[in-house]
Formats: C-alpha cells, structure tokens, sequence
C-alpha cells in the first residue's frame, strides 16, 4: 500500500507485539551504571539482538523464530550477520536459524546506516576509502570542462556532503580531516584562479567578503558536536545511558567542545541579548535562550556556537600574518574636510 498512512504503524503495532513476547526469555547487556540494556532492538522490518552469552543467544533466537512463524513471516539467515566478542577479541562462532547458519561479520562483511562492519573492528580502512573517495571526486570535478565557479558548486553541493556522513559515523582523527581539507583546499584555489599562497581564512572566513563554501574541519566538528548531543540529550535513557564516547584523535574532543560551547551559552544567558549592527535595539530576532531552548533548539545554539569559536580562531589567524591579515589593522583615515572615514566598514555591538 504505497503511500498509505495506517501501514506503517499496523506493522510497528505488530512488530511490537513480537519483541515484547520474546526478549523476556533473556535478560540484556548491564551497564556500569546498572542499567540493562533490552536485548532486542528493532527498527521496522531490521532487528538486532545482543546478550552476554551463546546460550542467551540460542534461546532468544529460538523464540524469535516461533513468534515470527506464528505470525506468518521468517527470517532470511543469509541476509542476517553475527558477531561474537570475547574478553575484546572478535571470536568465531556461528548460529543457526532452522538449521540454517547465519554468516559472520568477518565472514561477509554488512553496511548499516553507511557504516560498514567487518571482523576488524577498525575504521583504519574506512578512512582509506574516504580520502579515495575525495580523491577520485575531485579530479572527476576538475577533469570536467565546467568553469571554476560551477566546480566550486559540484563540490560545495555535491562531494561534500558525500564525505560528511562516513566522516561522522566513524572514527576520525581531526588531523586526517586537516589533511583531507589541504588537499581540497589546492583544488579550490585552482578552480578560483587564486595564489597558492592564499591562507585558508581567506577561503572560509565568514567576513564581510566571504565565499559560499565551507571548510572540511568546520563541518566536521559540527558534525561530531551534533551527534553528541543526539546521543547524550536523547529521550531514550537506554541511549542516553549507552551513548559511546566520539574519538576524534588527541587536538579536539566532542565531548569537551560541546561542554565549553553549553558554558558560553550560559553565560550569554547572564548577560543578555546583545543587539549586532547598526540597525538599534529591537530590529533583529532574538535567538531562543538556552534555559528555554527546546532539545532541537539547544543543538542548533551549540553548533552555531562551535562554528563562532572556529571563526574566533580564523581572525587570530587573521592577525598574525603580516600581509594577509592586513585587513585586521585598518583605521579610520582623515578626510579632506576634517572628518574620518573608516576604510573597512565594521560591525557595531551595542
């Protein structure tokens, strides 16, 4: 029934029917905390079931089998996976559904929600195949016969957010990402027609005179910040309680930027609205306040908060450079009758 309504949720309905009258035959993974996870998880027609033991396991697969016949449906073994982890080590072990043997991670390896799984564990060779996969699209981009700006346009809109998402659901180092973006950097100052030399805050620096492009870093760390607190301030206490922690390598941490950009948030609560411009007090939309900010409301504050402290650190950058950041120094210049003109315009706090 395509574009039905009522289907979906009769099959949610009858689905949960199903878990319910199986995972009471064995109890879930417990946590440091306490806490016991549900040893059946389930989304739609995909299903996931952990326990600590081989016989938990066996039980619970046996269970799931007869309420799946009895509801006029199966399972398809060769479709499914199965991975065995003892004292941290990935084991062999295989487990039957009628007699017939669900294949191992290692044995083939299965992709869930864009991440792949395989016997290794790693995201070693999943980076590999990020950086060929930005490779391989940037020369397709640059090979094409597009001017630079289109080229800038494929990339912005069409590589980028193909890399994001790999990039955010594995493990990745921020100096990975930091070489991947200098190698995209070359490409777009190619495309541009603009020195080799030009720093990257001339590239992505969200001033005055800003380009419509978005550096890999930035949204990278935006990325991560997101999935932070999806996990950490989620509804579920079983997610909440479960949440892993993001590794992103020894510069930067998830976990700590979305801690300080809570501490900034709050503070700007203490001080107030502060009005941006020249157009005075009551003009623009005041943003949610984050005591009052609904959950979705709350990620979005932190996020723009992380993107404000990376744009911090692009003008500090800004001011080092002697040549290229001249534009940080400028002052008002005399004019002929007497006044002074700035030779920048500036943003006004008041």
């Amino acid at each position: 029934m395509a574009g039905c309504t009522i289907s979906p949720l009769a099959f949610t309905m009858a689905m949960e029917v199903i878990i319910r009258a199986s995972k009471w035959v064995v109890g879930g993974e417990r946590l440091a905390s306490g806490m016991r996870l549900p040893p059946i998880r389930a989304y739609m027609d995909d299903m996931t079931t952990m326990t600590t033991t081989v016989a938990c396991t066996n039980r619970l697969l046996g269970k799931l089998t007869n309420n799946i016949e009895w509801a006029r449906m199966q399972f398809k073994p060769t479709k499914s996976r199965s991975i065995s982890i003892i004292k941290g080590k990935v084991v062999d072990k295989t487990f039957f559904i009628n007699g017939e043997a669900i294949p191992t991670v290692s044995e083939k390896p299965v992709k869930s929600l864009g991440r792949w799984y395989d016997g290794d564990l790693k995201d070693t060779v999943r980076v590999g195949e990020v950086r060929q996969q930005a490779v391989e699209g940037l020369k397709s981009i640059d090979s094409s016969a597009l001017p630079g700006k289109l080229k800038l346009w494929c990339f912005q809109f069409g590589l980028l957010p193909r890399l994001l998402w790999p990039l955010t659901v594995n493990e990745v180092s921020l100096t990975t990402v930091e070489k991947l973006e200098a190698l995209i950097s070359s490409y777009i100052r190619k495309w541009l027609g603009v020195p080799r030399c030009l720093s990257r805050v001339g590239l992505y620096g969200k001033g005055i005179l800003q380009l419509p492009v978005s550096a890999l870093t930035e949204e990278f760390k935006c990325a991560k910040v997101r999935l932070e607190m999806t996990l950490v301030e989620s509804r579920d206490k079983c997610v909440r309680e479960a949440a892993p922690v993001l590794k992103t390598g020894r510069k930067w941490a998830a976990k700590k930027a979305v801690e300080d950009a809570k501490a900034a948030l709050r503070i700007g609560d203490i001080m107030g609205q502060v009005q941006h411009g020249r157009g005075g007090l009551g003009l623009s939309s005041a943003p949610p306040t984050w005591h009052k900010a609904a959950p979705a409301q709350r990620r979005k504050l932190v996020v723009n908060e992380v993107q404000k402290q990376e744009e911090r650190m692009r003008c500090i950058k800004a001011i080092s450079q002697a040549k290229q950041g001249e534009w940080m120094r400028w002052l008002a210049r005399p004019m002929d009758n007497g006044t002074e003109q700035d030779q920048f315009p500036h943003q006004v706090n008041i």
